[in-house]
């Protein structure tokens, strides 16, 4: 059984997020608007887009028809957390999910860079990624230097950071 966080997931959880809008992320709730489709209108954490997409839904991942639960096999557990759920997911540190998955507050106390919420979190999880190896610098310059509204980086090369 394999042991500590599972670095590929959260590569791959990167570069989903990165294909969504800027507009569309919002760290404040799961799920804050649900527009006509999901293309089109609906605003999300982190978390509740990676919950509709297929590789997480195969996991076992998705988010209540109200949106205000995020569950695991059908399930939202006794103490509903959206950070404990995604420590599950990914294998985490419960205190590492709560940095990566918790609510708005985890991600701007003490933050004045003006970052949207997209941009914050994907920070936050480059960080993770180099304070554990996982980060290569070359594909890491190239990341922090796309502008706010940049094309999607190309999956395969998120795998390869």
């Amino acid at each position: 059984m394999e042991t500590g966080p599972d670095f590929k997931l959260l590569k791959d959880a990167y570069a989903i997020i990165d294909g969504i809008p800027e507009t569309s992320i919002d760290l404040d709730m799961l799920e804050s608007v649900r527009g006509e489709s999901l293309e089109n209108g609906t605003i999300r954490s982190p978390a509740g887009w990676l919950a509709d997409h297929p590789a997480f839904a195969a996991l076992g991942l998705s988010i209540s028809d109200d949106g205000k639960r995020l569950l695991l096999h059908g399930e939202s557990g006794d103490k509903p957390s959206v950070a404990l759920t995604m420590a599950q997911v990914f294998r985490l540190p419960p205190a590492d999910a709560q940095h990566l998955f918790g609510d708005r507050n985890t991600y701007t106390l003490g933050d004045d860079s003006g970052l949207s919420d997209k941009r914050l979190w994907q920070r936050d999880l480059r960080d993770y990624l180099r304070a554990h190896g996982q980060l290569d610098p070359d594909v890491e310059e190239r990341l922090e230097t796309r502008g706010p509204f940049a094309d999607p980086v190309n999956p395969s090369e998120i795998r390869t950071l």
